[in-house]
């Protein structure tokens, strides 16, 4: 008599506890630390140059479209920088995260990631840094256990060599918080294409020219599925799976050079914006981190420097659907909502 009013009540306690734990917002982990640094009291960037060149594959780090001295472009574009030299270097360790990226392709937004240098004319002390793997995670909200750690071991060849092949005073720059979205996401449907290939190839002029339009740069673009440095196929699933690395002068020289300069903030150039295209499914799907996700994790407080954030955090989602795109909620977009 008492079986089917027990059972009743499991079954709904049952439930809850699925929608509820599908509803849950992502925990950040208790990393402290955005960034490591290394702190040089000489210049050395023709030897940082040439280690991200060519030392970086030793450990399965390659780099993709450098920009070395975008102080240069500062100068040419503004009439002044108060930066003695910023340079990009995006770096990704494909062994490790292409089969990752068969499990959550949002590891797509920092991939590749920027190795940064810069110095300061006020100073002239060289700063090689670049984000941690834990901060990476956390604003990705990626919390799939294996997928962290084995991610997070893999940036400890890279600190390893930094520290034997150009030395420097290594500290952490901390964290200082999480905007309230820290990714953008979206979709875009298409029909069912009699040449795959050809839609895309159309779809990337597009999308370049739209991005062109409203003054960014195409500063990168990595074709992480059909790598140059791999010829094995470890994405089978996908039709595509591209990075571009956007880039807005102005913006960068807002945030990066100029009046309350945050330099560090290069750590996030240039946006990584992942296109990918599943097997069997008829939608483009694009992400990125937020501006204000930057903002927030370096503790930006420059009322200039915040309006740029919010203005492109408007416009770049505008630029997107304009192509046609939908904004999704963030998630493993993976896993059936």
């Amino acid at each position: 008599m008492k079986l089917i009013p027990f059972l009743y009540t499991l079954i709904i306690g049952l439930s809850f506890m699925t929608v509820a734990g599908a509803n849950d917002k992502f925990v950040p982990s208790k990393n402290k630390n955005l960034a490591v640094m290394y702190t040089f009291e000489k210049e050395n960037d023709m030897r940082f140059d040439e280690f991200a060149k060519t030392d970086l594959k030793k450990i399965g780090f390659f780099l993709n479209d450098p920009h070395h001295r975008v102080n240069d472009a500062y100068e040419t574009k503004f009439g002044k920088t108060d930066l003695s030299v910023i340079g990009f270097s995006s770096i990704l360790n494909e062994e490790v995260v292409r089969p990752m990226l068969n499990k959550d392709p949002r590891l797509g937004g920092f991939s590749p990631f920027n190795l940064l240098n810069y110095r300061k004319k006020s100073d002239m002390k060289t700063v090689v840094a670049h984000i941690t793997p834990e901060a990476i995670l956390d604003i990705l909200e990626i919390d799939d256990a294996q997928i962290r750690n084995d991610y997070i071991a893999s940036f400890r060849p890279l600190d390893d060599l930094i520290e034997k092949e150009l030395g420097g005073v290594k500290s952490y720059v901390p964290l200082q918080g999480y905007a309230k979205d820290t990714m953008m996401n979206f979709e875009i449907p298409f029909e069912t294409q009699d040449d795959i290939d050809e839609f895309l190839e159309d779809f990337q002029e597009r999308f370049e020219f739209a991005f062109e339009t409203k003054g960014y740069i195409i500063a990168g673009f990595y074709n992480i599925k059909e790598s140059f440095n791999s010829q094995k196929d470890v994405m089978p699933g996908f039709v595509s799976f591209w990075s571009y690395a956007l880039c807005h002068i102005p913006y960068s020289y807002t945030v990066f050079d100029g009046e309350s300069a945050v330099p560090m903030a290069g750590i996030f150039a240039p946006c990584s914006m992942y296109v990918y295209v599943k097997e069997g499914e008829n939608k483009l799907v694009i992400g990125m981190p937020t501006l204000s996700a930057w903002s927030a994790a370096i503790g930006i407080t420059d009322a200039k420097k915040l309006q740029y954030v919010a203005h492109l955090d408007e416009e770049i989602p505008s630029i997107l659907e304009s192509l046609g795109a939908v904004a999704t909620p963030n998630g493993n977009p993976l896993v059936k909502r």
